[in-house]
């Protein structure tokens, strides 16, 4: 994001450090919310109760769970839906519906560019989904496209402050991939000290590890080219809502 958009300046909200930049009439924010619901949670209320926005998008890496969804896609979601994973699906709270000029635009950027879009409903959970077998279930059960850990939190705060929403990311991980750690060990406290541990004690998920690296780099790199697209289509702000920020 930082390299598809300049900013011009930082500021500093409750702790949340905002980079801010403007295109043409239009300024925008870009904000490291930081990993998981609670870190995304406080980020946005912090942020939207301080600052009126057009829009707020959850911008990322995706775990897909649509079969067709190969790395560097594009994932735009039309709702995002929070809950937890535990072999079966437990939903919570209200899903939080995207802004549809948002997600158009958002499928235009991509076509604009030559990228795959993928378009449906987006999952929020609380840990990472690292075993295919287990995102395969997760698809079944739900019909999601994709996965990951902020979008809800996100779209939850917009909502609570009348923000419309999106959501806007590219596919780090697919769905019938499993992943070389478990990497909610680097989620808890000395998490990264257990992480450490796990690949002494497997040395051969280093492979995965560089596999993932790659996918997540060329994610990285389609993300930039989609957010200056997107930015280039006005992130389908339409123009009667009264405010300059997005």
């Amino acid at each position: 994001m930082r390299r598809a958009l300049p900013v011009n300046h930082r500021i500093d909200i409750g702790g949340v450090g905002c980079f801010i930049g403007r295109q043409a009439a239009r300024s925008y924010w870009l904000i490291h919310t930081g990993i998981g619901p609670e870190a995304a949670q406080a980020a946005a209320s912090a942020v939207l109760n301080r600052e009126r926005m057009a829009l707020a998008v959850s911008v990322g890496f995706a775990g897909a769970l649509a079969s067709g969804a190969a790395i560097s896609d594009v994932i735009v979601g039309t709702r995002v839906v929070s809950g937890t994973f535990d072999g079966l699906w437990h939903e919570s709270g209200q899903p939080v519906l995207c802004h549809e000029g948002a997600a158009d635009a958002a499928r235009a950027a991509a076509a604009d560019i030559g990228l795959e879009a993928h378009t449906g409903a987006v999952l929020s959970v609380s840990t990472v989904i690292c075993g295919a077998a287990d995102k395969q279930r997760l698809a079944r059960l739900t019909g999601a496209i994709a996965v990951d850990m902020e979008s809800a939190a996100l779209g939850t705060a917009a909502l609570a402050q009348g923000v419309p929403f999106a959501v806007c990311r590219t596919v780090s991980d697919i769905v019938t991939e499993d992943l070389p750690l478990d990497f909610n060990l680097f989620l808890m406290r000395s998490g990264w000290m257990r992480g450490i541990a796990a690949i002494v004690m497997r040395p051969s998920s280093l492979i995965g590890l560089n596999r993932l690296r790659r996918q997540s780099r060329l994610a990285a790199d389609r993300l930039t080219a989609l957010s200056s697209a997107y930015a280039a289509r006005d992130f389908g702000v339409v123009p009667h809502i009264n405010t300059e920020r997005a």
